[in-house]
């Protein structure tokens, strides 16, 4: 595919997400999740624009693909003078982890009026406790404990209960019973009950599976908690029901989050789908949850992955020259490398190599880690070959290797490379120091 169609295409499908038909927005999403990085760029642009329903589309995007890039634009639209696009910012910010998005959080609750987008920053605040930022239980606990609060903020506020330690809950469900509200000590009681009652467990599994599609959020958010308590029973089924949901990314994105709550031990029941899910999707949620869930044993199982995929490389790609199990492969290598694994390397060399197809910006990262001197002149190509945005991450690569690997300029790997790698090669590097020499080719004799 060539720089010019990949320009192009992304724009096109972000314009789509404004469509008056929903099929053509489920396509445009779908695609825009597998094509995930490349399109950040894109996404926060149409931010800034006057399509407030391609912005309310692009918010979720952007909470789904993850890069870091899509913080900040979301974080802006926290100001927005549209109470429906805060209340979305918010939600795609709990998907963010920081200090920095709860900051932000914190200051928009403070000031806000619209009680939707209050109910939107209070869950977003307890997602982010779940991920690990402690300073954001304060004002969720405050809203917990005022009696005089909105019921409905308080009502999302008691999200924060299956998250607290055994002794912390008892004791905030002992001083919740007192509370003088009747609504809200009848949804403790709830909470108590559906915690303590027998479950059958694939009558449960089905129906919060089902649940987990609802537009409800404290529905969908419950679902993800009781199918990660369950653990081994509900993956197969929940494997499934994204198979079937394989052009939802929102759907797939909430399945993820189940399975990364498995934990490590749970997690390796995951070996199988790795093996024998073919719809790109999911398949790219499953190396994500490999990842987080950091067990190796799991990690080392994407070697496989990658081998299947080559295997199918013989197959053209779509019309248009993208290929979405390309992401997979590419995700593939860069949790491979997060572990300091050259198990695919080969592979890896080989995509560094491809003309025929695009270089995802994971590929690159995953170099820049276990990268060695004998991939410089690889990354040299690619370099030469494509755009601006792979080009400026191979320069980070090329330049990380050379430091970690102690390479000089003067290397003796230099002298081999063709006019245009070397003309790529003093392009990437700093400029020369007076006194230091560049890599040209030694001059014949």
């Amino acid at each position: 595919m060539t720089s010019r169609a990949r320009a192009t295409e992304i724009p096109r499908l972000v314009r789509r997400l404004g469509s008056r038909r929903p099929a053509t927005v489920d396509a445009a999403r779908a695609r825009l999740a597998i094509i995930g990085a490349r399109a950040v760029d894109a996404l926060a642009e149409s931010l800034e624009g006057d399509n407030n329903k391609v912005r309310a589309n692009a918010m979720p995007l952007l909470a789904l693909i993850h890069d870091a890039r899509g913080r900040e634009p979301l974080m802006a639209m926290l100001l927005d003078h549209d109470p429906r696009l805060r209340e979305i910012a918010a939600r795609a910010l709990a998907r963010f982890p920081s200090e920095h998005t709860v900051v932000a959080l914190e200051r928009l609750l403070d000031k806000e009026k619209a009680p939707r987008v209050r109910v939107a920053i209070v869950r977003a605040l307890v997602e982010q406790y779940a991920a690990g930022q402690d300073r954001a239980v304060r004002q969720v606990v405050e809203i917990l404990f005022d009696a005089e609060e909105n019921p409905e903020l308080r009502d999302a506020a008691l999200g924060l209960l299956p998250l607290l330690p055994a002794s912390e809950r008892r004791g905030t469900l002992r001083r919740l019973r007192q509370d003088p509200s009747t609504e809200l000590s009848s949804r403790v009681e709830e909470v108590e009950r559906a915690h303590s009652a027998p479950v059958n467990v694939t009558a449960t599994v089905q129906k919060r599976i089902r649940h987990l599609a609802s537009d409800d959020y404290a529905t969908w958010n419950e679902a993800v908690h009781r199918l990660s308590g369950i653990g081994g029973p509900a993956v197969g089924p929940l494997v499934e029901e994204m198979k079937r949901r394989a052009h939802d990314p929102e759907y797939c994105a909430r399945a993820g989050m189940v399975l990364k709550g498995l934990g490590p031990r749970r997690g390796r029941c995951l070996a199988e789908a790795l093996d024998q899910v073919e719809e790109p999707l999911p398949l790219q949620v499953l190396v994500e949850v490999a990842g987080d869930l950091g067990d190796k044993s799991l990690i080392y199982r994407l070697k496989n992955l990658i081998e299947r995929i080559a295997d199918k490389r013989a197959v053209p790609a779509e019309r248009d020259g993208f290929d979405p199990m390309q992401r997979v492969r590419a995700k593939a290598h860069l949790e491979l490398a997060r572990v300091g694994s050259r198990l695919a390397i080969a592979d890896l060399r080989d995509a560094l190599s491809d003309q025929q197809r695009r270089l995802e910006p994971e590929m690159v990262a995953a170099v820049e880690r276990i990268g060695k001197k004998d991939e410089i002149p690889d990354l040299l190509r690619a370099y030469l070959r494509e755009d601006r945005f792979l080009r400026d991450r191979v320069v980070v690569a090329v330049r990380a290797i050379m430091k970690r690997e102690r390479i000089r300029r003067n290397n003796r790997m230099f002298h081999s490379l063709s006019p245009r790698q070397v003309s790529a090669l003093e392009a990437i590097l700093p400029p020369v120091r007076a006194g230091r020499t560049s890599p040209r080719r030694k001059p014949k004799r």
